[in-house]
């Protein structure tokens, strides 16, 4: 009886270390990597193009290209991260990603109204005689701050500059110098509540820069966007 007991745990043995050899990566009860894809959505050229461009060769991504008219939810599957340039029209985007559990960084101000980022018709954009070149820090100790404090310029020139009004669960790090309610920078932590009262699914940032103004990003407003990308990839 004991040799049969002795042999079973050797046949045991045995077949947990064949498991634990053939169980595939990410299985082991730890999250497996998320990979180093991102859906673009926006356009391949233009102000899109540089920061696709800046993707790619300072977060090493490798960058999927989708325009607006194109994109199903399907897109994102096997993605790390999503952008969402300016460029894009938001009544194509709407909420498709508000349910997918995949971070998101967002620079068109309309998606922050369609995904409850911010309530209907909260947010609207710095234009025309009100162009900005300056946001204001609000959170420096935030990862998403870069180390930077109070009055920065992100823009060497005035520029066209969104902005939204979050909800009270959202990280406001930066604002509209003077006007705190418009935040210029925020973002969402996965399993908050957003102003619909719905729990987010991933890291949501709201991230200012308008599509044409890539060009015109001082190193700062560069700093504060690779912020957005590492803490929504959960790298800060």
């Amino acid at each position: 009886m004991k040799r049969f007991l002795v042999a079973i745990a050797a046949v045991m043995m045995l077949l947990s270390l064949v498991a634990c050899n053939s169980a595939p990566a990410g299985s082991s009860g730890a999250p497996a990597a998320a990979g180093n894809k991102v859906l673009f959505v926006g356009r391949d050229s233009g102000g899109d193009g540089i920061t696709a461009k800046r993707l790619k060769q300072e977060h090493g991504l490798e960058v999927t290209v989708v325009a607006d008219k194109e994109l199903t939810a399907e897109k994102a599957n096997g993605m790390a991260l999503i952008y969402v340039s300016e460029s894009v029209n938001s009544n194509k985007i709407k909420d498709i990603f508000v349910n997918i559990p995949i971070p998101v960084v967002y620079a068109e101000p309309q998606s922050t109204s369609d995904t409850g980022m911010a309530d209907v018709e909260a947010y609207g954009s710095l234009t025309g005689g009100n162009a900005a070149k300056t946001i204001e820090i609000k959170d420096g100790s935030s990862p998403l701050a870069a180390g930077l404090q109070g009055k920065i310029d992100v823009y060497k020139d005035n520029g066209k500059m969104g902005f939204a009004i979050p909800g009270k669960e959202a990280i406001v790090v930066a604002t509209v110098p003077g006007e705190d309610q418009k935040a210029t920078i925020f973002a969402y932590d996965k399993g908050v509540k957003n102003v619909k009262g719905n729990t987010v699914a991933a890291r949501e940032v709201y991230f200012y820069m308008f599509e044409g103004e890539e060009i015109n990003q001082t190193d700062d407003g560069w700093k504060l966007f690779d912020a957005a990308v590492q803490w929504a990839l959960g790298k800060k």
